[in-house]
């Protein structure tokens, strides 16, 4: 039996369907950020999800998800707030029910594509070079939903540096954390990752000293693997989401004193 995402009600209603974001602020091979905008009683129309998605929010509060079936789901994401979505979802839209802007910032992970059986456009799956999503990769995730807010701030071996991990892959080294510099913080030495490396910084201002590079609140910056930068300072206490695809560095730095601290 097919499964009903609403694509037939949204035809039959004439509804066509929307972008899932206002703008795309970024994008590579392996990533899309957009930016989500809605003043107090605004909407993000019908759209549906081909991606597994990560949101952050830059401020708001009451939001309110709507299915085309007409299922209401309330939800708050206020400043700093975090939600993964690995699984596919019927047609919805999204109206802030706060009485201030709802902005937010949604990555989507293109390296998986979800398909509707019940979608009359029938999308070629996007398939990642050499064939399919790596074995066994759905099955390693499941919805998560973390209240980053409640987490501790958990301090790493390089003094003023701490963290709060939202996931980790025990297998294959990637994870998702918060990541904290205090002002005149930073990685002392050049360097390079394992993996590819994701950045985007909810507040402060952290620079790389070789280049001038510099990421305030809002930037989102990618360091592909291999590839040397550093070192760097925060000019700010600054706070980043932080995304590696795989291990963190190729072997342990030496401004940690903790192995676990280099994972």
């Amino acid at each position: 039996m097919t499964q009903d995402n609403g694509f037939a009600i949204a035809q039959e209603r004439g509804i066509t369907l929307g972008e899932i974001g206002h703008r795309i602020v970024e994008e590579n091979d392996l990533t899309r950020v957009w930016e989500v905008r809605l003043e107090p009683g605004e909407e993000l129309g019908f759209h549906i999800h081909y991606h597994p998605y990560y949101v952050v929010s830059l401020g708001g509060g009451a939001n309110e998800i709507e299915t085309i079936f007409g299922e209401k789901i309330a939800t708050e994401e206020p400043l700093g707030h975090t939600t993964f979505i690995n699984d596919p979802r019927a047609i919805h839209k999204l109206t802030n029910r706060s009485d201030q802007t709802y902005l937010s910032r949604l990555i989507e992970f293109k390296s998986v594509r979800w398909v509707y059986e019940d979608d009359p456009s029938n999308p070629v799956p996007e398939q990642p070079e050499g064939g399919g999503a790596p074995e066994g990769y759905e099955a390693a995730f499941k919805e998560i939903l973390i209240h980053a807010a409640t987490l501790p701030w958990s301090p790493k071996s390089l003094p003023g540096l701490s963290q709060k991990m939202l996931w980790r892959n025990e297998e294959t080294g990637a994870s998702i954390a918060l990541i904290r510099f205090e002002k005149g913080v930073g990685i002392p030495n050049a360097h390079s990752h394992a993996s590819n490396q994701f950045m985007f910084c909810l507040s402060g201002q952290y620079r790389y000293i070789p280049t001038g590079t510099t990421l305030v609140a809002g930037s989102f910056y990618c360091n592909p693997i291999g590839s040397v930068h550093g070192p760097t300072v925060a000019d700010e206490t600054t706070v980043f989401l932080e995304i590696y695809d795989g291990p963190h560095y190729p072997v342990q730095p030496p401004w940690y004193t903790n192995e676990e601290d280099a994972h």
